[in-house]
C-alpha cells in the first residue's frame, strides 16, 4: 500500500509548482501586455486602452496565468480532503486487520487448549485451580462456614497431595472454629442468664435446647441445664419464704399475691403438704371481703359494694358467701345507676 504522506507531500509540490509557473506566466502576460500597449498607442494617436484592446493575446496569456496560479489552490483543498477520507480508511483497515489476528490468535489458542487431553490440561492449569482452592478456603473461613472449607483442604491434599499444607489449614480452622463456638456459647449463656434474672423460665430452656442441639459435647452448654434448675429452685425456695412471712404476719393480700405465683413452681406433692395454710389464707381473705361488703352496704357506697361483690363471685364462686351475694347483684346495680 502507497505512502499516503509522501503522496500528499509530492501532490502539493506538484500544485505549488503549477501555481508558480502560473504567476510567471501571468508576469509574462501582463509585461506583453503593457509592451503592446505602449508600442501601438504612439503610433495610432489614441490613448493607453486603444492600446491594451489591440493586445488581446498577450491578455489571454495573462489570464492563462491567473488561472495557473490559482487553480492548485483550490485543487489543494480537494486533495486535503481525500487525503483525510485516506487517512481514516487506512486506520480503520488497520484496526480491523488487528482485530482480526487478535481473533485468530485466540482460537488458535482455544484449538490447542482444546487438543489438550484432560491430565495435560489438569497440569497445565494447577497452579491457577490450586490459587482458586485456597482463595475459596480464605472466603469460606471469613463467612465462617468451617463445614465448607474443611470440604476444599480435602479436596486440595486429594488433588494436589499438599498434605502438610492441608493438615496446616485445618489446624486453622478447628482453632478458628473452637473460637468462634466459644464466643457463641458465651452469647447464649449470657442471655439465658439474663433471662433467669427476669425470671422467664420458658425462655430459657428453650435457648438451652437449642443451644445443646448445636453444640451437645460443649462443656458450658451441658452445664446449663443444672443453672436454670438451680436459678428455679433457689427463686421457688425464696417465695416459700416469703409466703411464709407473710402468713405469719397475717398479710392476707401479700400471701395470696405470693401463693398464686408458687403455683407454677410447686409439684402436686408440694402444694399438698401446703393446702391447709392456702386454705386458711383464702378463708381469711373470703372473710376480709365479706366484712368489706358489708360495711359498704350498711354505708349506702353502693359502687364500692358492687365492686366487692363481682369480686367475691369471681374468686370465690363455689362458696355460700359467693351464692348470697349474687342473689343481691340485681339490686345493688340497680342501686349503684
Amino acid at each position: 500500500m502507497l505512502d499516503i504522506e509522501k503522496m500528499a507531500s509530492r501532490t502539493r509540490s506538484v500544485l505549488r509548482t503549477i501555481s508558480l509557473i502560473g504567476i510567471f506566466v501571468f508576469l509574462a502576460g501582463t509585461a506583453l501586455t503593457v509592451a503592446v500597449a505602449a508600442k501601438t498607442a504612439p503610433k495610432a494617436g489614441e490613448t493607453w486602452f486603444t492600446g491594451i484592446a489591440l493586445a488581446d493575446g498577450p491578455l489571454v496569456l495573462a489570464a492563462l496565468g491567473i488561472l495557473m496560479a490559482c487553480m492548485p489552490w483550490g485543487v489543494m483543498q480537494i486533495a486535503a480532503i481525500l487525503i483525510r477520507r485516506a487517512h481514516d480508511d487506512r486506520y480503520q483497515h488497520d484496526q480491523l486487520l488487528g482485530a482480526l489476528e487478535a481473533q485468530a490468535k485466540a482460537i488458535e489458542r482455544l484449538r490447542d487448549v482444546t487438543a489438550l487431553s484432560d491430565a495435560a490440561k489438569q497440569v497445565a492449569y494447577r497452579a491457577k485451580d490450586l490459587e482458586a482452592l485456597r482463595a475459596a478456603i480464605r472466603e469460606d473461613l471469613g463467612r465462617g462456614d468451617f463445614e465448607a472449607a474443611t470440604m476444599l483442604v480435602n479436596e486440595m491434599e486429594r488433588r494436589f497431595g499438599y498434605a502438610l499444607e492441608a493438615d496446616k489449614l485445618r489446624e486453622q480452622i478447628n482453632t478458628s472454629s473452637r473460637a468462634a463456638i466459644d464466643q457463641r456459647v458465651a452469647d447464649t449463656v449470657e442471655h439465658v442468664e439474663l433471662l433467669l434474672t427476669r425470671y422467664e423460665w420458658d425462655d430459657a430452656t428453650r435457648e438451652c435446647d437449642r443451644l445443646l442441639r448445636l453444640f451437645p459435647t460443649h462443656s458450658e452448654a451441658r452445664r446449663l441445664p443444672d443453672k436454670i434448675v438451680v436459678a428455679r429452685d433457689g427463686h421457688k425456695r425464696e417465695l416459700l419464704k416469703l409466703w411464709k412471712e407473710a402468713v405469719t404476719r397475717d398479710d392476707v393480700d401479700r400471701s395470696l399475691e405470693l401463693l398464686r405465683e408458687l403455683d407454677q413452681y410447686l409439684s402436686t406433692a408440694e402444694a399438698e403438704a401446703y393446702k391447709e395454710s392456702a386454705r386458711d389464707v383464702f378463708r381469711k381473705k373470703l372473710q376480709q371481703l365479706g366484712v368489706q361488703f358489708a360495711l359498704h352496704v350498711h354505708d349506702k357506697s353502693w359502687q364500692e359494694a358492687l365492686h366487692i361483690g363481682r369480686q367475691i363471685t369471681d374468686e370465690f364462686p363455689n362458696t355460700r358467701m359467693a351464692a348470697e351475694v349474687r342473689e343481691r347483684l340485681p339490686i345493688l346495680e340497680e342501686k349503684a345507676q
